[in-house]
């Protein structure tokens, strides 16, 4: 395994994080017009008013939602899949701004303000929250109007709950900070498919596709697994994309706390291990949890209907897109929009499964305890 570490260079002008090899034993290809949808989306999003300019315009842009999003979904229609790249430019905008950085990360009444405004809005696109001309709002509603045309009413209420589970993950988080407090790795472990959005996120995939998956599909165990299990991978992924650039922003922020929200950091407190040994063990974390989904997707595979087979494929692309995105996103190597290259994380993937078996987090060992499927 090559040695993980952290270094820093020019006296921290530069974050350098080297990952031991990731098993992903899944293609993503790129979508054909991901950059034109990047594009598109941060046209969108502008034209409700933003006004961003150089560096937030920029900022915007290095998130590459079309490369984000064109990898869970390579094959989709860009017009269709135009949807869920505006949500992505949308939501991570959103989050940047109230969620995670800077002096919003402390005021939690704001947010929960503004994420029950955002819950209505979906709900009922036509109802007025907030003061006129909200950009945020207006944002939300256009996307409701869109994807309430294009989705069955079960879609639809999952787009609901799956953003009332991520506000309720980032409201979490808010407690964490109030009370400077760095999580345990267990209550970590099975918040952080929350925090990250993963079910959120992929909830548009479903709708782009134009196929409902039947409910008795979704609320089966091993799909719940599946889907477990592929929303913590990727949201551990971003743990190790974004290591280097919080670590660049904590170090030049007023606001920064005791409370630390990245598995890296959690794992080193926890087990008492200096940063390099705490990267291999979340790299070993991920891998066998990649590992586990493999395993289970073969077995549910063969008995799947079409729709959630085509689920599942999402769900493996995911994994190895946002891997593949992370590595290469000027959101993580660009920290504040200002400073190109600051952070350089290099990573790679390898071939060889990592030992079977659950990793020892009472939070997850039932994904390895599902009856019938060993």
């Amino acid at each position: 395994m090559a040695v993980a570490q952290v270094l820093e260079e020019g006296g921290g002008a530069r974050v350098r994080v080297v990952l031991a090899p990731r098993y992903c034993p899944f293609a993503s290809p790129a979508h054909p017009d991901a950059g034109r949808m990047t594009e598109r989306g941060g046209r969108w999003l502008n034209g409700f008013g933003l006004g961003l300019r150089e560096p937030e315009r920029s900022r915007m842009l290095n998130n590459d939602c079309g490369e984000f999003y064109g990898r869970i979904m390579p094959r989709a229609p860009a017009g269709r899949l135009q949807l869920a790249v505006d949500w992505c430019t949308l939501m991570v905008a959103f989050a940047d701004a109230h969620c995670d950085e800077g002096a919003a990360g402390v005021r939690p009444g704001d947010f929960a303000r503004l994420a029950s405004r955002v819950l209505r809005v979906l709900e009922v696109p036509r109802a007025v929250m907030g003061p006129p001309g909200d950009v945020l709002l207006a944002a939300v509603r256009d996307l409701a109007e869109r994807g309430r045309t294009w989705s069955t009413a079960a879609q639809w209420a999952r787009v609901v709950e799956e953003h009332r589970g991520w506000f309720y993950g980032v409201l979490w988080e808010f407690a964490c900070r109030a009370q400077d407090r760095t999580p345990a790795l267990n209550d970590y472990a099975h918040m952080r498919q929350h925090t990250a959005a993963g079910p959120a996120t992929l909830c548009w995939a479903e709708i782009v596709d134009g196929v409902e998956i039947p409910e008795r599909d979704m609320a089966s165990p091993a799909v719940r697994a599946l889907r477990e299990l592929a929303f913590t991978t990727a949201a551990f992924d971003d743990d190790l994309f974004s290591y280097g650039k919080e670590r660049w922003l904590a170090a030049r922020s007023a606001h920064a706390t005791g409370c630390r929200l990245n598995l890296v950091d959690i794992l080193a407190q926890e087990r008492g291990l200096p940063v390099h040994k705490a990267l291999e063990e979340a790299v070993a974390l991920t891998n066998r949890l990649t590992a586990r989904f493999a395993r289970l997707r073969e077995q549910v595979l063969p008995t799947a209907s079409g729709p959630l087979r085509q689920h599942l494929d999402h769900l493996s692309t995911l994994l190895r897109g946002n891997a593949e995105w992370g590595l290469r996103a000027g959101r993580y190597s660009d920290p504040d929009g200002r400073h190109p290259g600051a952070v350089v994380t290099t990573g790679s993937f390898t071939d060889t499964a990592p030992p079977a078996g659950a990793p020892g987090i009472a939070a997850l060992s039932w994904l390895w305890e599902l009856p019938g499927y060993g």
